[in-house]
């Protein structure tokens, strides 16, 4: 009689921890077969509903270990709604001047989320996309996966 009141009590906590309340969109990417490309840029489109929350807005990044250098230059561009259009240059720094990865992971593969845009409010309602360009001097590099993040801000 205790178990069933146990399991759902246990499942109760679990759905709990697991929801992640400032999340508005998380996706990653995959690179074709582990490589980014210079002429491979990665699109991703956030449906954005809401226009009074300030957000939060990362690129991820996965790499193998076999990454050369310790950086990483990348285009963003961002295109909203109204077809206004805002591209910066971002560099992320994935390896510390003694060879140390900055990123988490165990094996063969490293990730990594650099803080993009802090406390932005998306003004209009609709479809934002995200291209990403690989900006280094190496026409091909070991990034396995891309990714953009948008939390909302104290939700």
């Amino acid at each position: 009689m205790r178990y069933p009141i146990l399991i759902s009590v246990t499942l109760l906590l679990l759905q709990t921890l697991s929801c992640d309340s400032g999340m508005v969109y998380d996706q990653y990417k995959r690179t074709d077969k582990g490589v980014w490309r210079w002429q491979d840029a990665m699109e991703f489109k956030a449906g954005i509903s809401d226009t009074l929350s300030m957000h939060n807005i990362y690129i991820q990044v996965r790499h193998t270990v076999d990454y050369p250098l310790s950086n990483l230059y990348m285009f963003v561009h961002v295109k909203s709604p109204s077809g206004q259009h805002l591209t910066d240059t971002i560099n992320m720094v994935l390896a510390t001047p003694d060879g140390e990865w900055t990123g988490k992971g165990n094996g063969n593969i490293r990730e990594l989320m650099l803080l993009y845009r802090r406390q932005t409010q998306f003004r209009i309602p609709g479809t934002y996309v995200f291209t990403l360009e690989q900006a280094m001097r190496q026409p091909e590099l070991p990034v396995t996966d891309l990714g953009v993040r948008i939390e909302r801000i104290n939700p």
